[in-house]
């Protein structure tokens, strides 16, 4: 299982979102939040990308033209 470079961007931008928190101020604190959610949002579906493709792969690897 090879889990690309784009999901884990994605997820390290999650987590840098979400140790801003407590430094943003409290009206604007919905925006790293958001923004957070949506870093995980894309993460998540960029490792299902990768292990479809990886599982795609495979499958063509297997028959014979």
């Amino acid at each position: 299982m090879r889990i690309g470079r784009r999901s884990l961007v994605f997820l390290l931008l999650a987590v840098i979102c979400l140790a801003l928190l407590p430094l943003t101020p409290a009206d604007f604190r919905w925006v790293n939040l958001s923004m957070a959610g949506l870093a995980l949002f894309w993460s998540v579906l960029l490792v299902f990308e990768d292990l479809s493709r990886e599982r795609w792969a495979r499958s063509r690897r297997g028959r014979r033209p």
